[in-house]
């Protein structure tokens, strides 16, 4: 979408897109409550400045891009990271040692996951958690493709170090 954009379509757009950011609140946020915070407050950021929009990227990328920064202000006033719920995360085990074994394991790597760095566990949330490319996360974080593909190995190396993998890197 190229050049300015009138009210009608914006709220067309929030529409389509609501649900994509709704996804990545409850990625970034790990609470379902904090995560509704998160988009409401970036729906308010969005419509409060749609105007400013000038479609130098997709209205997807623009709007992923406040909702991130909205939990990066949330994340800087509170530093208080809660644990993903162990039901969002085993609804597919079926045995009780499975299901232990899926929840254990989908802890550590929620607490792999919390501990990297905020870039690496932006770009790897956005990378694999909402399945984007290296170009819409760097339009997203504002850095270069090349800076997506390093923290996401990154993430990746030390998310597999946390859960007792051996991580190669792929030639």
């Amino acid at each position: 979408m190229a050049g300015p954009i009138d009210r009608h379509t914006v709220d067309r757009l929030v529409v389509e897109h609501l649900p994509a950011a709704l996804r990545l609140a409850q990625r970034l946020a790990n609470n379902p409550d904090a995560a509704e915070e998160i988009v409401q407050e970036a729906l308010c950021r969005v419509l409060g400045g749609w105007r400013s929009f000038r479609g130098e990227s997709s209205f997807s990328t623009w709007m992923m891009q406040i909702v991130v920064n909205v939990e990066r202000d949330r994340r800087r006033r509170r530093r208080d990271v809660r644990e993903l719920s162990s039901e969002q995360c085993v609804s597919g085990a079926a045995e009780p040692n499975e299901q232990a074994a899926a929840v254990e394991l989908s802890e550590r790597i929620r607490a792999a996951i919390d501990g990297l760095p905020e870039r690496q566990r932006e770009v790897a949330l956005l990378s694999l958690g909402e399945g984007l490319g290296a170009s819409e996360v760097a339009c997203i974080l504002e850095t270069t493709e090349g800076n997506v593909h390093t923290c996401l190995h990154l993430a990746r190396k030390r998310i597999a170090e946390a859960i007792g993998l051996n991580y190669a890197r792929r030639e």
